[in-house]
Protein backbone atom coordinates (compact mmCIF):
# COMPACT_ATOMS: atom_id res chain seq x y z
CA UNK A 1 0.00 0.00 0.00
CA UNK A 2 1.54 3.44 -0.80
CA UNK A 3 0.51 6.99 -0.57
CA UNK A 4 -0.65 9.68 -3.07
CA UNK A 5 -0.41 13.11 -1.64
CA UNK A 6 -2.74 15.30 -4.01
CA UNK A 7 -3.07 19.15 -3.18
CA UNK A 8 -5.66 21.63 -4.76
CA UNK A 9 -6.07 25.18 -4.62
CA UNK A 10 -10.05 26.27 -5.64
CA UNK A 11 -11.03 29.92 -5.77
CA UNK A 12 -14.96 30.36 -5.54
CA UNK A 13 -16.75 34.01 -5.61
CA UNK A 14 -19.16 34.68 -2.92
CA UNK A 15 -21.98 37.27 -2.01
CA UNK A 16 -21.94 39.83 0.81
CA UNK A 17 -24.31 38.65 3.83
CA UNK A 18 -24.66 42.25 4.74
CA UNK A 19 -23.22 45.63 5.14
CA UNK A 20 -22.10 47.91 7.74
CA UNK A 21 -22.93 51.90 6.35
CA UNK A 22 -20.52 54.53 8.00
CA UNK A 23 -22.56 58.01 8.48
CA UNK A 24 -21.72 61.02 9.27
CA UNK A 25 -23.98 63.17 11.32
CA UNK A 26 -22.60 66.97 11.61
CA UNK A 27 -23.72 70.28 13.40
CA UNK A 28 -22.98 73.75 14.19
CA UNK A 29 -24.29 76.96 16.01
CA UNK A 30 -23.04 80.33 16.76
CA UNK A 31 -25.83 80.05 19.81
CA UNK A 32 -25.28 79.66 23.73
CA UNK A 33 -26.09 75.81 23.21
CA UNK A 34 -28.63 73.42 21.51
CA UNK A 35 -27.00 72.07 18.59
CA UNK A 36 -25.86 69.07 20.41
CA UNK A 37 -29.62 68.17 21.69
CA UNK A 38 -30.68 68.57 18.11
CA UNK A 39 -28.02 66.09 16.50
CA UNK A 40 -29.03 63.79 19.64
CA UNK A 41 -32.58 64.16 18.74
CA UNK A 42 -32.08 63.51 15.00
CA UNK A 43 -29.88 60.31 15.95
CA UNK A 44 -32.79 59.26 17.60
CA UNK A 45 -35.34 60.00 14.88
CA UNK A 46 -33.03 57.95 12.27
CA UNK A 47 -33.09 55.04 14.47
CA UNK A 48 -36.89 54.80 14.79
CA UNK A 49 -37.51 55.37 10.93
CA UNK A 50 -34.66 52.35 10.17
CA UNK A 51 -37.00 50.23 12.18
CA UNK A 52 -39.56 50.70 10.24
CA UNK A 53 -37.56 49.05 7.52
CA UNK A 54 -36.47 46.26 9.58
CA UNK A 55 -33.79 47.36 10.89
CA UNK A 56 -33.50 46.47 14.64
CA UNK A 57 -32.01 49.27 17.15
CA UNK A 58 -28.72 47.10 18.15
CA UNK A 59 -28.17 47.15 14.56
CA UNK A 60 -27.17 51.29 14.91
CA UNK A 61 -23.99 51.56 16.42
CA UNK A 62 -22.68 55.33 17.58
CA UNK A 63 -19.38 54.65 16.86
CA UNK A 64 -17.77 57.87 18.28
CA UNK A 65 -18.69 61.48 19.71
CA UNK A 66 -16.81 64.86 19.23
CA UNK A 67 -17.87 68.00 21.34
CA UNK A 68 -16.51 71.16 20.91
CA UNK A 69 -17.69 74.54 22.25
CA UNK A 70 -15.68 77.81 21.19
CA UNK A 71 -16.26 81.30 23.15
CA UNK A 72 -16.45 84.48 20.47
CA UNK A 73 -16.74 88.42 21.64
CA UNK A 74 -20.11 88.13 21.40
CA UNK A 75 -21.43 84.73 20.27
CA UNK A 76 -20.40 80.99 21.03
CA UNK A 77 -20.06 78.64 18.52
CA UNK A 78 -21.14 75.05 19.20
CA UNK A 79 -19.77 72.04 16.70
CA UNK A 80 -20.83 68.19 17.20
CA UNK A 81 -20.19 65.57 15.19
CA UNK A 82 -21.22 61.65 15.82
CA UNK A 83 -19.66 58.65 13.62
CA UNK A 84 -22.54 56.23 13.09
CA UNK A 85 -22.86 52.40 11.73
CA UNK A 86 -25.76 50.73 10.17
CA UNK A 87 -25.58 47.08 9.97
CA UNK A 88 -28.03 46.11 7.31
CA UNK A 89 -28.76 42.98 4.91
CA UNK A 90 -28.67 43.66 1.30
CA UNK A 91 -32.76 43.75 1.12
CA UNK A 92 -32.57 46.63 3.46
CA UNK A 93 -30.33 48.63 1.88
CA UNK A 94 -31.24 51.04 -0.01
CA UNK A 95 -33.96 51.95 2.49
CA UNK A 96 -31.13 52.46 4.84
CA UNK A 97 -29.37 54.49 2.28
CA UNK A 98 -32.63 56.70 1.75
CA UNK A 99 -33.37 57.63 5.07
CA UNK A 100 -29.71 58.57 5.37
CA UNK A 101 -29.77 60.69 2.05
CA UNK A 102 -32.89 62.53 3.21
CA UNK A 103 -31.56 63.70 6.46
CA UNK A 104 -29.68 67.48 6.38
CA UNK A 105 -26.54 67.22 7.21
CA UNK A 106 -26.08 63.40 7.53
CA UNK A 107 -23.66 62.28 4.81
CA UNK A 108 -22.55 58.14 4.07
CA UNK A 109 -18.61 57.88 4.14
CA UNK A 110 -18.18 54.36 4.01
CA UNK A 111 -20.01 51.04 2.51
CA UNK A 112 -18.31 48.10 4.90
CA UNK A 113 -19.47 44.63 3.26
CA UNK A 114 -19.09 41.64 5.09
CA UNK A 115 -19.20 38.12 4.25
CA UNK A 116 -19.33 34.95 6.06
CA UNK A 117 -15.87 32.96 5.25
CA UNK A 118 -16.59 30.26 7.48
CA UNK A 119 -19.77 28.70 5.85
CA UNK A 120 -18.77 29.93 2.21
CA UNK A 121 -15.64 27.43 3.24
CA UNK A 122 -17.93 24.66 3.32
CA UNK A 123 -19.20 23.81 -0.03
CA UNK A 124 -16.05 25.52 -1.29
CA UNK A 125 -13.69 22.59 0.33
CA UNK A 126 -15.85 19.88 -0.75
CA UNK A 127 -15.98 20.79 -4.25
CA UNK A 128 -12.17 21.08 -3.76
CA UNK A 129 -12.16 17.66 -1.95
CA UNK A 130 -13.86 16.07 -5.63
CA UNK A 131 -11.40 17.54 -7.43
CA UNK A 132 -8.63 16.32 -5.59
CA UNK A 133 -10.40 12.84 -5.53
CA UNK A 134 -11.05 12.66 -9.24
CA UNK A 135 -7.44 14.01 -10.12
CA UNK A 136 -6.06 10.75 -7.32
CA UNK A 137 -8.38 8.05 -9.27
CA UNK A 138 -6.69 9.40 -12.69
CA UNK A 139 -2.56 9.42 -11.50
CA UNK A 140 -3.55 6.02 -9.26
CA UNK A 141 -4.90 4.40 -12.75
CA UNK A 142 -2.01 5.59 -14.61
CA UNK A 143 0.14 3.61 -12.23
CA UNK A 144 -2.08 1.06 -12.16
CA UNK A 145 -2.89 1.52 -8.65
CA UNK A 146 -6.46 2.27 -6.93
CA UNK A 147 -7.51 4.53 -4.56
CA UNK A 148 -9.08 2.82 -1.33
CA UNK A 149 -9.38 5.37 1.41
CA UNK A 150 -7.86 8.24 2.65
CA UNK A 151 -4.51 9.08 5.06
CA UNK A 152 -5.43 11.95 6.22
CA UNK A 153 -6.76 16.00 5.18
CA UNK A 154 -6.28 19.64 6.10
CA UNK A 155 -7.83 22.46 4.47
CA UNK A 156 -7.36 26.24 4.85
CA UNK A 157 -9.13 29.26 3.30
CA UNK A 158 -8.48 32.79 2.77
CA UNK A 159 -9.91 35.98 1.77
CA UNK A 160 -8.68 39.93 0.38
CA UNK A 161 -8.82 42.50 2.79
CA UNK A 162 -12.52 43.61 2.53
CA UNK A 163 -13.75 46.06 0.80
CA UNK A 164 -14.99 49.25 1.20
CA UNK A 165 -16.99 51.63 -1.09
CA UNK A 166 -16.39 55.40 -0.77
CA UNK A 167 -19.46 56.75 -1.52
CA UNK A 168 -19.78 59.87 -4.18
CA UNK A 169 -21.45 62.37 -2.34
CA UNK A 170 -23.02 63.99 -5.42
CA UNK A 171 -25.01 60.28 -5.15
CA UNK A 172 -26.13 60.54 -2.16
CA UNK A 173 -26.89 64.28 -2.50
CA UNK A 174 -29.70 63.03 -5.44
CA UNK A 175 -31.40 60.45 -3.14
CA UNK A 176 -33.18 62.71 -1.04
CA UNK A 177 -36.45 63.27 -1.43
CA UNK A 178 -39.56 63.58 0.43
CA UNK A 179 -40.53 60.30 3.16
CA UNK A 180 -37.23 58.91 2.75
CA UNK A 181 -38.00 57.01 -0.46
CA UNK A 182 -35.43 54.20 -0.67
CA UNK A 183 -32.59 54.87 -3.05
CA UNK A 184 -32.58 53.09 -6.32
CA UNK A 185 -30.03 53.27 -8.16
CA UNK A 186 -31.73 50.42 -10.85
CA UNK A 187 -29.51 47.48 -9.73
CA UNK A 188 -28.98 45.10 -6.72
CA UNK A 189 -26.91 46.60 -3.64
CA UNK A 190 -24.51 43.50 -2.96
CA UNK A 191 -20.96 42.78 -3.76
CA UNK A 192 -19.13 39.52 -3.89
CA UNK A 193 -15.58 38.87 -3.44
CA UNK A 194 -13.07 36.11 -3.92
CA UNK A 195 -12.71 33.09 -1.14
CA UNK A 196 -9.87 30.67 -1.87
CA UNK A 197 -9.39 26.77 -0.25
CA UNK A 198 -6.00 25.08 0.16
CA UNK A 199 -7.04 21.48 0.48
CA UNK A 200 -3.87 18.46 1.00
CA UNK A 201 -5.16 15.74 0.92
CA UNK A 202 -3.01 12.07 1.29
CA UNK A 203 -4.71 8.84 -0.47
CA UNK A 204 -4.41 5.25 0.62
CA UNK A 205 -3.15 3.46 -2.71
CA UNK A 206 -3.46 -0.22 -3.39
CA UNK A 207 -2.36 -2.51 -6.16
Amino acid sequence: MGTLRITVDHTVRITATSARVHAHVHGSSTIAAGVAGRKAALVADLVTELAGHGVAEDAVEVAGVRLATRDGVLLKNQTVEIDLVVVAGPEQLPAVLGVLADRPGVSVTDLEWTYDEFEASIPAAAAAMAMARRKADAVAAAAGLEVVGIGQASDSWSMPSPRHEQPSPVMFAAGARAASAPLDLGLELNATAGLSVHLSVDFALSA
